[in-house]
């Protein structure tokens, strides 16, 4: 699958988020927080039943168990995006603290993914944009290579390895009480915040569970996350924005969206609709369906499900 030169519709070259905002300007309402509870109830009441199936002891109970939590753990990092943006709930704060517990089980710091993820929207399109994720070849752009380096490359975006890699590097600079590069003094104090929060809880589970003389935090928490929770996140962030015109600022050119079934619109959590979320990111995530039916038209880089974008991946179309 090559990067494809930017093609608009007929009628005309880009539109612009100045002219897609005022076309859509009736869309902008205030946040419902009762919808956002409610994913959170039923994010944690999933997870609750898959931590119940993944401390049964037979097998059949576990492995079903794991597999729920991984996909909740997935789940709740989409939750985190939706807060980040203030989205989830009307007071800032409520979504702050939303935020850190949702960032829990993926080692997601709710402070600094906000702040490297508003900046991308900023950036977005200039040299100088960066994600929070590093999946190191982010979009797809980088030449030929071995089999070997393509394997690598794969292996190291669902493993997730560098997001890992990071956690622990900001976690000792945290209990360092260092500054975080890029950061003002008062977001690095909340990164370091989210990192005592985060490790608190892993320190205290580990603890707990070796005290117990039980396997609890390796199915609970440990193999949820690597097997399955860091390789379902990797492929949902995929498509945004994989072999677009990154180096373009408009939305329509940079992003991919993916119109899905129900199910993996509430799974992802809106994610789907990608190019409609960067063109007004402070819309409610429960309206980007009727921003997608304003804009449809215009997409450029658009799949009819996520089934047909990764066959089509993997078949190098």
């Amino acid at each position: 699958m090559e990067p494809t030169s930017v093609r608009y519709p007929a009628g005309g070259g880009p539109p612009g988020r100045p002219q897609v905002r005022a076309t859509v300007k009736h869309l902008r309402t205030e946040v419902v927080g009762t919808a956002f509870v409610l994913k959170l109830a039923l994010c944690a009441a999933l997870t609750a039943l898959g931590a119940l199936l993944a401390l049964q002891a037979p097998i059949a109970a576990r492995i079903p168990g794991t597999l729920l939590l991984g996909l909740m753990f997935a789940h709740a990092a989409e939750l985190q995006h939706q807060a980040l943006h203030g989205l989830g709930l009307r007071n800032r704060a409520a979504n702050a603290v939303a935020g850190i517990v949702l960032g829990i089980p993926m080692l997601i710091s709710f402070s600094a993914y906000r702040a490297t993820h508003l900046r991308h929207h900023r950036d977005l399109g200039t040299p100088a944009n960066r994600e929070f994720f590093d999946y190191g070849d982010q979009y797809g752009v980088q030449g030929d290579r071995s089999r070997t380096g393509v394997a690598l490359s794969w292996l190291l975006r669902f493993s997730m390895l560098r997001h890992y890699a990071a956690f622990g590097a900001s976690s000792l600079r945290a209990v360092r009480g260092r500054e975080f590069a890029g950061e003002t003094a008062s977001t690095s104090r909340r990164i370091r915040r989210d990192h005592y929060v985060i490790l608190a809880v892993l320190l205290g589970s580990v603890a707990w569970s070796a005290a117990a003389g039980s396997a609890a935090v390796v199915w609970v928490w440990l193999l949820p996350l690597v097997l399955v929770a860091g390789p379902v996140h990797a492929a949902i962030e995929l498509p945004e924005h994989f072999r677009c015109e990154t180096l373009s600022e408009d939305p329509f050119a940079n992003t991919r969206t993916i119109r899905s079934n129900r199910l993996m619109t509430w799974f992802t959590n809106g994610n789907n609709y990608h190019v409609e979320h960067h063109l007004m990111p402070n819309l409610p995530i429960e309206r980007l369906p009727e921003l997608h039916a304003e804009v449809r038209d215009r997409l450029i880089h658009f799949q009819p499900g996520y089934v047909k974008y990764f066959r089509e991946l993997v078949r190098g179309r």
